[in-house]
């Protein structure tokens, strides 16, 4: 019997297994990355907190997105995917927005807060 101990240095438990198991296959099934797109690639801009987001990173990365994006609707509309050197690794596939919107998130309920007072 495994102790709380042996799972905290390194073992998951069945659980964590299958769910990480789960997570890469429907992470697969999804498709972003066979037609080369990040996670944070497929949030949508009609949000405006995505909006704000997206005007304060750096323009190497805004410009590396907009690649991103154009390329996968290219292979979308082709009806294919990319070549598989092409797809976005898991290594690859890192967060770069998701702390610039929670911080966009965060100015504007305060504003909301300032505002109601």
């Amino acid at each position: 019997m495994a102790s709380v101990g042996s799972r905290a240095a390194g073992k998951l438990s069945l659980g964590q297994r299958l769910f990480s198991a789960f997570q890469d296959w429907y992470i697969y099934a999804a498709g972003y990355r066979q037609i080369g797109l990040r996670r944070e690639d497929l949030l949508s801009d009609d949000d405006p907190d995505v909006v704000e987001a997206l005007k304060r990173i750096p323009d190497d990365e805004l410009n590396m997105r907009n690649f991103r994006v154009k390329r996968a609707i290219d292979a979308t509309m082709k009806q294919r995917l990319l070549p598989q050197e092409l797809w976005t690794k898991p290594s690859e596939d890192v967060t770069y927005l998701d702390i610039v919107i929670e911080q966009v998130k965060k100015e504007r309920m305060e504003r909301e807060l300032f505002d109601k007072q």
